[in-house]
């Protein structure tokens, strides 16, 4: 049992020894039509005392023993107040509320202090206890009574921790099983507006159980994510159905995970909703991987550029905008020669090197692609024919500069035939046969730019 639970066991019993004195005093007043200040005073006092521990929380074992010797007090007050039979049976009550805690320890200690008051009394008291004659030999049937009530405790405790499907020694093995499969248990109670979590939250996380107190969970989420986190709320405490979302989480060190958290709101038996719980799983791993898989899908693997598929949608994102669009195809010369002198990790270093350029040489709402081997495209998208011809001329020097690969420089020479639209409205594949047709005039010596199919414009040598 943890700190946690016996301290609500502690909150449990002080609310029943409440109870208890209240009654006592009522009996009191009912059976001997007087009222015992002193034996009140006391047992108010006693009961202020142990509220103080309970609310302090600092101590939960601390006050559950001190709770029963509390009450072991109080019981004996009431027995040296009125030495009667009744009185002596009444400090039977000892024991039995000690198997509230379900703990070795408080059944030990109130079966011990009631076995040795016991006794103390049978031998001490016997006259005063009893009417008639009590010989000393009696006394053992009070030690075999307490001793009785002592056993039956223990055995209690030991019998409901056996058959208790949430014992310690089962609760252990899941806990491991959970955190290696990283998985976190969570529980919010809406009454004390408490978080609690176990050690696979912490893990998964980096937050405990205490660093989280005073604070809104929302705190460690990812801010882009917040409104989803808000989603979740709705969902368990409005609407008060089970929720299944995937969200970030921002670590003290600053390191970001992915977490599903599958949550449920609890009801109790009279249908109120009183705590939320769930568990969050760790699945930065698969998001990780679906982003690369998501990546891989519209980006070359080599490059990092966009691919074809990813180029297609950029240029149909454009038509009906009725700005002026180009596409320069770019061909690499002399790329197998590449190859073939200096080997294909020379040439795979020599195209990563290039995209790079290619990347720096055009604005962020332009796209360069690689369509395969050493053909890249460029969408140029808003410029007219004096803009486009500055890119071209930008990319020309750039690939002068030539590439150095391994302290040997690599010269670099490109083929680039190009096409525009001047209201964007022309077809991709227009665009691209115009655009690979002219690279091919290039490579023979004549360098022009075609209109679409309207027109052609030389450019500058």
């Amino acid at each position: 049992m943890n700190a946690h639970q016996i301290h609500i066991k502690n909150i449990w019993m002080l609310k029943l020894l409440v109870g208890l004195f209240i009654v006592a005093s009522v009996l009191q007043m009912l059976v001997h039509r007087h009222f015992e200040v002193a034996q009140s005073i006391l047992g108010a006092s006693l009961l202020l005392v142990l509220a103080g521990f309970v609310v302090r929380r600092r101590w939960p074992r601390l006050t559950m023993i001190l709770t029963l010797v509390m009450l072991f007090i109080y019981l004996n007050v009431m027995v040296f107040t009125d030495l009667s039979v009744t009185s002596y049976i009444f400090l039977g009550l000892l024991p039995l509320l000690s198997l509230m805690y379900h703990h070795y320890l408080a059944v030990a200690v109130a079966g011990a202090l009631h076995l040795l008051s016991m006794l103390y009394l049978a031998l001490a008291y016997r006259g005063a206890l009893l009417s008639g004659k009590l010989e000393r030999g009696d006394a053992a049937f009070f030690v075999v009574y307490g001793l009785f009530i002592l056993s039956f405790c223990l055995i209690y405790v030991l019998t409901t921790k056996m058959l208790s499907p949430r014992t310690e020694s089962d609760k252990l093995p899941l806990n491991d099983i959970l955190e290696s499969a990283s998985v976190g248990v969570w529980a919010y109670d809406l009454s004390k507006m408490e978080l609690e979590v176990c050690a696979g939250f912490e893990q998964i996380t980096g937050y405990s159980e205490e660093s989280l107190k005073g604070r809104q969970v929302q705190e460690i989420v990812y801010p882009a994510d917040i409104k989803l986190f808000l989603e979740i709320q709705h969902e368990l405490i409005l609407r008060k159905t089970n929720s299944v979302k995937e969200c970030r989480i921002v670590r003290p060190d600053g390191e970001i995970r992915w977490l599903q958290n599958r949550a449920r709101p609890y009801f109790n038996n009279h249908g109120h909703l009183v705590r939320l719980e769930g568990v969050v799983i760790d699945i930065t791993e698969r998001k990780q991987l679906e982003e690369k898989i998501q990546f891989l899908a519209y980006h070359d693997e080599l490059t990092g550029l966009a691919n074809r598929a990813k180029f297609y949608a950029k240029y149909a994102e454009t038509q009906g905008q009725g700005e002026p669009v180009a596409l320069m195809f770019l061909d690499l010369d002399n790329f197998k020669e590449v190859n073939d002198t200096y080997g294909h990790e020379a040439g795979d270093e020599l195209l990563k090197h290039i995209a790079g350029r290619l990347v720096t040489l055009v604005r962020a709402e332009d796209m360069v692609c690689r369509l395969g081997g050493d053909e890249f495209v460029i969408l140029l998208v808003g410029l007219q024919e004096d803009g486009v011809i500055k890119v071209l001329d930008r990319i020309r020097s750039s690939l002068a500069e030539g590439y150095v690969y391994r302290g040997r420089r690599i010269s670099i020479s490109a083929s680039i035939g190009i096409s525009l639209s001047p209201d964007g409205n022309a077809s991709l594949e227009d665009m691209l046969r115009l655009a690979d047709a002219t690279m091919y005039d290039v490579k023979r010596g004549g360098d022009t730019i075609r209109m679409t199919a309207e027109s052609s414009l030389p450019l500058p040598s």
